[in-house]
């Protein structure tokens, strides 16, 4: 099915288009997970410029979806220094199952290496239990370290890629 998803950095977006992105809802699972789109937009608003990179997912020029990437200082301790991590990818909630968050995260790899040409690695951490995530980055590739860590949420992956 070919997904006419629309990716934009966060800093393009209208006030009104920020507002609608902070009102979009996951399950409260997600949300204890990966925290709600209203964490996430804010996280990205007190960040350092030049720090996370926001970046939202339309249909249909609404938005639908977002995440966002970190670099040292901002990444985890985990993180090498020459990585950047991702954070939160979400679909709000009516649109999951759909094959939008393949979509988005393909799109969001590809702005990410013309964004931070520097960055040569791309790290992330999932939780365990959440299997539809982890479906995404193996799908793509992702190498998982094999080694599951006691997380904020409980068991987490940690996975990481080339950028190269």
């Amino acid at each position: 099915m070919d997904i006419d998803l629309e990716l934009r950095n966060m800093v393009s977006l209208t006030e009104a288009e920020t507002v609608s992105l902070s009102q979009l809802r996951i399950t409260e699972w997600q949300e204890i997970k990966g925290g709600s789109f209203s964490e996430s937009v804010e996280a990205w608003r007190e960040a350092p410029a030049g720090q996370v990179l926001g970046l939202c997912f339309l249909l249909e020029h609404q938005p639908v979806g977002m995440t966002l990437f970190k670099r040292p200082p901002l990444s985890p301790k985990w993180a090498t220094p020459r990585a950047a991590t991702i954070h939160g990818l979400k679909i709000t909630q009516p649109l999951q199952g759909r094959g939008l968050g393949h979509k988005a995260f393909d799109m969001a790899v590809q702005y990410l290496k013309e964004m931070w040409p520097d960055a040569e690695t791309l790290m992330l951490a999932v939780d365990a239990d959440n299997n539809a995530a982890l479906a995404v980055y193996r799908s793509y590739g992702m190498v998982d370290s094999g080694i599951s860590y006691e997380g904020s949420n409980g068991r987490e992956y940690r996975f990481s890629m080339s950028l190269a």
